[in-house]
């Protein structure tokens, strides 16, 4: 009979050790060689972004490309506005009835034709109510006054205004309200425009025919012809003229059939010489040839005033003037 021998300490070791490895041998077999796994991590972690880093990149704008052009040639700097010839154009400056900062352009229509009183607006028979917007072109009286009135057609005074304007070259422009008053619904009217020298004489006066309403529509007409009606060939302004005969020939645009009247008025207001010229009217409203002798006396020679005028045959009083200076002798 045999006797168990006690297990020793060495033996025991080697049983737990063979207890705890697996039956099948070897572990399973991983895609990395053997001792690979930490350098794999390693790289993983430094092929993802880092926090300060967006994930995605942001979206960038599209810049627009531009085909490379001839250099561009430089834009024409704006030049002054060159001045009319003529005042029928538009667009009109800006009203200067007063003196500005800023003053009105020097307007030098050609001197044979424009008028030295010209009405932009309202135009002959416009149908207005109150107020009447008056534009008006004038070569100034003296001390720049302007007189504006509107008679009715019984020859009464409706409305007058004396306005001072001023200008940086010949020609100033008026644009004022004219109101009025009128009991029938509708009314022929005469608004003139006048100036005066620095005698008190009549320098220069132009008319236009209206109709006022006192109740519908407006109705305003275009200015038609603005050249002078007057255009005198002899004497010219400044003219000496001696020996008691003065010759007056040139060319006008009656606004009626009453006759012209031509005088020499003195700075003292007297008249001393005079001549009626009977003329037609054209139809297609033509210059026609106009031609008087007239005589003078005075004692001394003397510069005056030459007017050639025209009444309305409507309304009471003068519907056109023109006027030059010239010197006479004995």
């Amino acid at each position: 009979m045999k006797i168990a021998r006690p297990l020793t300490p060495v033996y025991l070791l080697f049983v737990f050790l063979t207890a705890c490895s697996p039956l099948w041998g070897n572990s399973l077999p991983t895609p990395w060689p053997t001792g690979y796994l930490p350098t794999a991590v390693a790289l993983t972690m430094a092929a993802l972004p880092t926090p300060t880093q967006p994930l995605l990149p942001p979206p960038v704008a599209d810049t627009p490309t531009f085909e490379p052009s001839a250099t561009p040639e430089p834009s024409p700097s704006p030049s002054a506005t060159a001045s009319p010839e003529g005042l029928t154009g538009t667009p009109f400056p800006l009203p200067s009835l007063f003196p500005t900062d800023t003053p009105t352009p020097d307007f030098t229509p050609a001197p044979a034709s424009a008028a030295a009183i010209q009405i932009l607006t309202p135009g002959p028979l416009s149908k207005v109510r109150s107020p009447i917007k008056l534009l008006s072109y004038i070569v100034p009286g003296d001390d720049n006054l302007t007189r504006v009135e509107l008679y009715g057609e019984d020859g009464r005074l409706l409305a007058r205004q004396l306005l001072r304007v001023y200008t940086s070259g010949k020609w100033a422009y008026l644009s004022v309200e004219i109101p009025f008053e009128v009991t029938a619904a509708a009314e022929v009217a005469r608004l003139q425009i006048s100036t005066e020298d620095q005698f008190g004489r009549i320098q220069a006066l132009t008319s236009v025919r209206l109709v006022l309403l006192s109740a519908g529509y407006e109705e305003i007409n275009p200015p038609g012809n603005l050249d002078e009606r007057c255009l005198l060939e002899s004497p010219s302004a400044g003219a000496r003229v001696s020996k008691g005969k003065l010759t007056v020939s040139g060319q006008m645009r009656p606004f009626n059939s009453q006759p012209l009247i031509v005088e020499l008025i003195t700075s003292k207001g007297a008249v001393v010489g005079s001549k009626m010229i009977a003329l037609q009217p054209a139809a297609d409203d033509s210059y026609l040839p106009i031609a008087a002798e007239m005589t003078y006396a005075i004692p001394a020679a003397t510069w005056v005033r030459l007017t050639v005028r025209q009444s309305d045959e409507r309304i009471p009083g003068t519907i056109y003037l023109f006027s030059q200076e010239v010197y006479l002798t004995p």
